[in-house]
Order: C-alpha cells, then sequence, then structure tokens
C-alpha cells in the first residue's frame, strides 16, 4: 500500500489555495470514505486524517475532518492544523462524490469542497 498523498498548495493555480488528495487505491479512498460516513451517521465528530497509516502528507500540513453547525469549509487553525469543518448532513454528499473513486481507478478529479477561503481536490493522478 502506498499512502494517499495529501497536500496543501498555497499557491501555483488560479484555483489555490487548495487541498490535494492524489496517488490513492480504491482502499485507501474507501477507508477515507467510511470516515466521512460515520461523520454523517454520529459514530465520531472528529477524524484525524493524519493519524492513519494509508495518509502520506507533504511537509508540515496537518488536516482533521470535523462537525460544524453550518459548512465553514478548510478552516486554519491557530496551531497551524485545518480543520475541515462540515455540518452532518454535508458529509453524506461527500461520501457520495468519494464513491466513484473507490469503485475503480478514476483518472478524473472531483472537487468535494470549495466552501472556504480553501478547496479540496481528489485527484487519483494529481491533475485538474
Amino acid at each position: 500500500m502506498n499512502p494517499v498523498k495529501v497536500e496543501f498548495l498555497r499557491e501555483g493555480s488560479e484555483d489555490c489555495p487548495l487541498v490535494r488528495l492524489s496517488e490513492f487505491t480504491p482502499d485507501e479512498i474507501g477507508a477515507f470514505r467510511d470516515a466521512c460516513r460515520k461523520l454523517h451517521d454520529g459514530g465520531i465528530d472528529r477524524f484525524d486524517l493524519f493519524a492513519q497509516p494509508w495518509i502520506r502528507g507533504v511537509s508540515d500540513f496537518r488536516l482533521w475532518l470535523g462537525i460544524a453547525t453550518w459548512d465553514r469549509g478548510l478552516v486554519e487553525q491557530a496551531d497551524g492544523t485545518f480543520g475541515w469543518l462540515l455540518r452532518r448532513e454535508t458529509w453524506d454528499n461527500v461520501e457520495g462524490l468519494i464513491e466513484p473513486f473507490q469503485r475503480s481507478y478514476s483518472g478524473g478529479n472531483q472537487w468535494l469542497d470549495q466552501s472556504g477561503e480553501t478547496a479540496l481536490l481528489l485527484s487519483n493522478d494529481g491533475t485538474w
């Protein structure tokens, strides 16, 4: 298993800043989808993405997923980490956007969230 690459791109494209998840297998993206499902179903309130063995961060960037009363998107925290903060209902939508990538390899990409100042992109080959 080659861990999912997660990186923060502050600049370099008109779409920046963005967080990109790339280089994943269907099993790895399935684990990510499961976390989104648990956030939606109420099984968990927070998920530390970088505590997972199937995640490989680039530089010092860290990301956790959590529940909010409104869709805040990716929010930089005081400690330098990013929280991806969505309502429970919205995590169901995110799970649905991830599903095609779990069923088979996809060379395409999918914006998972563009509600905050920083967008989140799922792209197996890293392009968009």
